[in-house]
């Protein structure tokens, strides 16, 4: 059923994403400040920045790595990945033995990104489904139920039409 999820979604669910890590940051340096643990929010900061870093290098380096017939040469992906993952823990360890507060900060930010990344992965898989069963989302054949044209850009969820205001955040 969700075989022919749009590449479209998946470019909205990292745009979410970023966005949130910029207000979550802002956020956490203010608390950090306010609280008297002004290190702890640039932890968060430094935290949310690695690991969109990171994100971003894996999109690209899937694609690098991406044979024309789909499969990938795991060998140098593989290599690259443990070594920017390596990189960024040897960081928040060093952060957490040297400077414990942006350690924890650091830590903190690492594991926001995921859960703002899968919150955002999980709103549009629950979107995207709602539709796909209301008879709006694109089938197997990359045409709509009833014969109507894949979803247009302005269709998907996030994005609301001239006039338009999405109703459900």
């Amino acid at each position: 059923m969700l075989a022919d999820f749009p590449v479209l979604y998946v470019d909205l669910i990292v745009r979410r994403t970023i966005v949130s890590c910029i207000a979550l940051a802002v956020v956490a340096i203010v608390v950090g400040f306010a609280v008297g643990q002004p290190l702890a929010g640039v932890g968060a900061l430094l935290g949310l920045g690695a690991a969109t870093v990171n994100h971003r290098v894996f999109q690209v380096s899937t694609v690098r790595y991406s044979k024309e017939d789909g499969h990938m040469d795991r060998r140098p992906y593989f290599g690259t990945v443990a070594a920017r993952l390596g990189g960024i823990t040897v960081v928040a360890f060093a952060l957490l033995f040297l400077v414990r507060p942006m350690g924890f900060g650091m830590v903190g930010g690492l594991v926001a990104f995921q859960l703002l990344l899968m919150a955002n992965a999980l709103g549009a898989l629950w979107r995207y489904q709602r539709l796909q069963l209301a008879g709006l989302g694109p089938a197997a054949g990359g045409q709509a139920a009833g014969g109507q044209a894949p979803l247009a850009q302005a269709e998907l969820p996030g994005n609301p039409g001239p006039g338009e205001v999405e109703a459900d955040g």
